[in-house]
């Protein structure tokens, strides 16, 4: 664009800005920011937003205030929000909770995602007593609010109380959505709760929601973990669209449960399928070695297996 002479304005530089992020180029990133600079288009508030979320997810943060305080606008209420919360949830990701909770308070306006924001920094940090106390403070709570309390508790491994606030959501006559519906089957999963799961399971059927690969992952997990083998099979062929995550989930299921010959027809059905570890990250690629060696090829030959299967293609 630059070699063929066209100039960028403010339209561009925030695309530019979010590769730079997603890339976690510190340098160009800088450099880009002295182009804004040079073209004078820094005070616009669409850049604005996307230098300091470029800089929170560079881990920038001391730079990203410094363009927070130079913005004219934080403080109108109709406009800056947007600002404000990227800046918190930056201070969120950094464990500098100190800071979110200050620049919280001195708001203009807390729209529901400024709350849901703070909340989630708290619970990412392990702080679920502050989480609920501000939970609690909220003056409308919606499905984002809720959902951040049920996976709070969820990962923080207090299942029972992520249950207990997805059964208070419904109550409520809060309708959750897909993200809500997978912790509150984690949490099932964790502590071995079928009925609760089974629950959730009739809510979807009931509900008419489609059986995704995030609700079907999990709802395999949930009856492999709480011992329903034959519903996780039966889901899983229920499941259109598999992940890695999907067949891993459901080999696995079927080696802890000692049934080590259908888990190796799973794993030649998911090769035949054309499922490859392309796009995985290394904790998934290991743990699904670890689990299938552990639990489904000891008592056979390993190479033999590997080389029939012509799994070449795992080769890096």
């Amino acid at each position: 664009m630059l070699r063929s002479g066209i100039k960028p304005d403010r339209l561009t530089y925030p695309f530019v800005l979010k590769s730079m992020a997603g890339l976690f180029s510190t340098e160009l990133g800088m450099a880009i920011h002295c182009m804004v600079l040079r073209c004078g288009i820094e005070l616009d508030s669409f850049v604005r937003v996307s230098l300091v979320d470029m800089y929170v997810k560079v881990e920038k943060l001391g730079s990203a205030f410094k363009v927070f305080d130079e913005s004219p606008e934080r403080f109108d209420s109709g406009s800056s929000a947007l600002l404000w919360n990227v800046l918190i949830k930056g201070c969120c990701k950094a464990g500098s909770m100190k800071k979110a909770v200050k620049l919280f308070k001195a708001m203009p306006k807390k729209e529901n995602v400024s709350w849901s924001t703070l909340i989630d920094g708290f619970a990412k940090n392990g702080d679920m007593d502050r989480a609920m106390e501000l939970f609690d403070q909220m003056p409308e709570k919606n499905v984002v609010s809720w959902t951040t309390m049920v996976d709070g508790f969820s990962r923080n491994g207090d299942s029972e109380k992520a249950l207990s606030m997805f059964s208070k959501m419904l109550e409520e006559g809060v309708r959750p959505n897909a993200f809500t519906i997978v912790s509150a089957l984690s949490a099932c999963a964790k502590i071995g709760a079928l009925e609760a799961g089974l629950r959730i399971h009739k809510y979807i059927k009931d509900n008419g929601l489609h059986l995704t690969e995030a609700l079907g992952t999990a709802l395999v997990d949930m009856y492999a973990k709480c011992g329903n083998i034959e519903s996780a099979c039966e889901v899983f062929g229920e499941t259109e669209q598999k992940s890695i995550r999907t067949w891993t989930v459901m080999i696995w299921g079927w080696a802890i449960h000692g049934n080590s010959e259908q888990a190796i027809a799973c794993f030649k059905q998911m090769m035949f399928a054309g499922v490859t570890f392309f796009g995985c990250n290394s904790i998934q690629f290991t743990s699904f070695f670890f689990f299938f060696f552990q639990f489904t090829l000891i008592p056979f030959n390993c190479f033999a297996i590997l080389e029939n299967l012509s799994l070449s293609y795992l080769q890096v």
